[in-house]
């Protein structure tokens, strides 16, 4: 199959989506599909699968509505006769007109996450333009089932699947942070992450014990806002916002305990790197959270907006150490054959070829 990825993003984003493209363009790839990735000129997702060795298509504009970008599109489109247009749930209506304007290629959405802004908008482009639905958690289909997909084999549930950088050595946060337990959390530092709730939690904390420090990787829009917002709560010298790191792992392997406090999710993908190295891991119970932890038996479960339950529970497994390094052990076994790359692109494959073959019986 000839496949096109379609991701618009800004140029050093790369979180969870851009981390299952990169992942999936691969798998695919590897499989002999004829795999080209399309984005921004310059973007660090560009980077990242061309140095898989995939083969990338750049435009300028990074608007999700860009009349010169849809037309450019289109014409890559039909010079190398794609089958399969794979496009994130807000590159929809791009990647699908251009798709309209060209070989008619089908378009399968990417749905990473419950949409949460113009959902009749997008139900109507999706029934519109799309062939399928991939998304990564039962709770995201059944969404769309509610709000207005009536084929249930329209979507299929494809889990995301572990990279382990096993070789990868940890970090030595033990000289950087001597003598302190270390609590790392990394995403995009946008609303939805809700990182104003673990610098109120780390308030709480501060009054009580000397010994934790937070650690936070990550880009976004609310940089700035949220270093001022620890620098008023006194408490910028325990809440550390370093930024985008291109390894993430060898953070994860040398911290003491993870901590998501989204108040929004899709399969958490820094959670689950978490559980796979073997670490203690709260995380709020929104969306993919049950099925990532077994309802709950691998993590511990917080409510979302909470920043005092958030300050419990972090001295809570603290104080009980040996049980939940005991716990993480398990998860890690649970998460590491649950959670395979393997199967991610198998089921994936699955479905590019199902839907393939189901339009062209209809044409």
């Amino acid at each position: 199959m000839k496949i096109l990825f379609i991701h618009i993003a800004e140029k050093t984003k790369f979180g969870g989506a851009e981390k299952w493209l990169v992942n999936t363009a691969s798998g695919l790839n590897k499989k002999g599909h004829d795999v080209v990735v399309g984005s921004v000129n310059n973007s660090e997702i560009l980077k990242k699968v061309s140095e898989k060795g995939i083969n990338t298509f750049g435009f300028r504009n990074h608007k999700y509505f860009s009349l010169i970008t849809i037309i450019k599109v289109a014409n890559f489109i039909r010079k190398n006769k794609f089958d399969i247009i794979i496009t994130k749930r807000r590159d929809l209506f791009l990647s699908g007109l251009a798709a309209k304007l060209s070989t008619k290629p089908i378009v399968i959405v990417r749905s990473g996450s419950i949409p949460i802004y113009d959902v009749k908008k997008h139900i109507s482009q999706t029934n519109k333009y799309a062939h399928g639905i991939i998304t990564n958690t039962k709770t995201i289909k059944n969404f769309y089932l509610f709000n207005g997909i009536k084929n249930r084999d329209f979507i299929r549930v494809v889990y995301n699947g572990i990279i382990k950088d096993d070789e990868i050595s940890p970090i030595d946060l033990s000289a950087i942070f001597p003598g302190k337990k270390v609590i790392l959390s990394i995403g995009h530092l946008v609303k939805e992450k809700s990182y104003h709730d673990l610098i109120d939690a780390a308030t709480l904390l501060k009054r009580k014990r000397n010994d934790i420090v937070f650690l936070v990787l990550g880009d976004g829009y609310l940089y700035d806002e949220l270093t001022k917002y620890a620098k008023k709560k006194k408490v910028d010298d325990h809440v550390h916002f370093i930024g985008y790191k291109d390894n993430t792992a060898e953070y994860l392997k040398a911290c003491d305990l993870f901590i998501l406090t989204s108040h929004f999710e899709g399969m958490a993908s820094s959670a689950m790197e978490a559980l796979a190295y073997g670490k203690p891991v709260i995380m709020t119970n929104v969306n993919g959270a049950l099925e990532l932890t077994d309802n709950g038996r691998y993590a511990v479960l917080i409510r979302p907006g909470n920043h005092m339950e958030i300050a419990e529970t972090i001295e809570r497994v603290i104080n009980n150490n040996q049980h939940y390094i005991k716990l993480s052990q398990e998860a890690s076994n649970y998460i590491r054959q649950t959670f395979t790359i393997e199967s991610m692109i198998q089921r994936t494959e699955d479905f590019l070829v199902e839907s393939l073959e189901l339009y062209n019986r209809k044409k």
